[in-house]
């Protein structure tokens, strides 16, 4: 258990959103995807980390810049290099209640969630949500399919009822998709939920309505695309 930052903001120091706004929405699907919070003695703990490495840039220039002006705090970003993280965490128990009573975000593992009614209601913020998700717990694949590149959109969580909302919420705006589970109970671990778009049509919509703002996803695409205009072929 890390102890209490002087630096880091105290419960006086945060001001919170008084209606979901798209940033809120992307800031929400962050934290589905690479958040955690808990109550520890009465203390609340928020967490946000990704990849050392492939998620440091996507920190760096989107997401402090948008948590800073949603709580009106400052947040500091460092390495931990045991655990190959790259983020920040806030000890604030006030954070913890408005994100629990406000946008439904669970306490401790995020095996069930039910997205705020706000956002299943508004298309903007429908994108924004899957944005943030994917941006901190996205990929985007490719596999050669008959000598060729062929692209694969996915987003792996842990929460069941999450995944079907998910593939209800691509669909509805107009993006076909697959839905799988991966039972890993063997290496002692839960089972994931993969919602999958696939094909260059649909990676391309998706690309187009969801606009990540995660660098790798976007190298990676343009990286595709110079495949297919040059005729070669890579694997991932």
């Amino acid at each position: 258990m890390s102890y209490l930052n002087p630096k880091q903001p105290s419960n006086s120091t945060i001001k919170f959103p008084t209606k979901i706004t798209p940033e809120l929405a992307e800031e929400t699907g962050w934290h589905v995807g690479d958040g955690s919070m808990n109550i520890y003695k009465n203390r609340g703990l928020y967490q946000l980390r990704g990849h050392i490495i492939d998620d440091k840039k996507h920190y760096l220039e989107r997401i402090k810049p948008i948590f800073e002006r949603l709580y009106d705090t400052n947040i500091h970003l460092r390495e931990m290099s045991k655990t190959g993280v790259f983020g920040f965490q806030i000890w604030n128990t006030k954070l913890i209640e408005f994100k629990n009573k406000k946008l439904n975000l669970p306490l401790g593992k995020k095996t069930d969630y039910e997205i705020p009614l706000e956002i299943l209601d508004n298309d903007k913020l429908k994108i924004a949500f899957l944005r943030g998700i994917f941006d901190t717990d996205g990929c985007i694949y490719i596999e050669n399919k008959r000598g060729k590149p062929y692209p694969r959109v996915e987003i792996r969580i842990s929460c069941n009822k999450l995944s079907e909302k998910l593939k209800e919420m691509c669909s509805d705006l107009g993006m076909r998709t697959t839905r799988y589970s991966q039972n890993r109970d063997k290496d002692n671990w839960s089972t994931i939920y993969c919602i999958s778009i696939r094909g260059r049509e649909m990676a391309n919509k998706w690309i187009d309505i969801i606009s990540p703002k995660n660098s790798k996803h976007t190298a990676k695409w343009k990286e595709y695309l110079s495949s297919t205009r040059d005729n070669k072929l890579f694997l991932y």
